[in-house]
């Protein structure tokens, strides 16, 4: 069974619908108050002790393709101090560097209700983060 059919799997028992674009990625886009959306990525993020790892992710806003300045930096990073769930971190994909919110689980050990929580939680503080950050409804 593949990544994305194990994932699909958990998802439907939570109650979450997702899209499979590939073996290796799946999508769940997350409806908010407002009318506004949060797109959540799940894709595979190697191994822990033999156990596969899911990368539970959503972009919360494109970043220059300059530094960011450290006090910036530094800003995202003592924000992840007060987050009980997940923590902000800079992907580059496609000549795109994003900021990303996320949150890494154990795939073979995921309960539904913990995906269900977790992606719940990742949109609502990403989309909150997109907001607070001008960054509109795009992700």
């Amino acid at each position: 069974m593949s990544f994305a059919d194990t994932v699909e799997g958990i998802a439907a028992r939570a109650g979450l619908k997702v899209v499979k674009t590939n073996p290796d990625f799946v999508t769940c886009t997350m409806g908010l108050a407002g009318g506004r959306t949060q797109i959540v990525f799940l894709h595979p993020a190697g191994d822990l002790a033999g156990h596969p790892v899911v990368n539970i992710s959503t972009v919360v806003r494109e970043l220059p393709a300059t530094p960011l300045p450290s006090e910036v930096a530094d800003g995202f990073l003592r924000a992840n101090q007060g987050f009980k769930l997940g923590s902000f971190g800079i992907l580059e994909q496609g000549g795109q560097r994003l900021l990303v919110f996320g949150h890494n689980m154990i795939l073979d050990r995921l309960e539904p209700d913990e995906l269900a929580l977790v992606v719940a939680v990742l949109a609502k503080t990403g989309d909150d983060w997109e907001a607070k950050l001008g960054g509109g409804d795009r992700f």
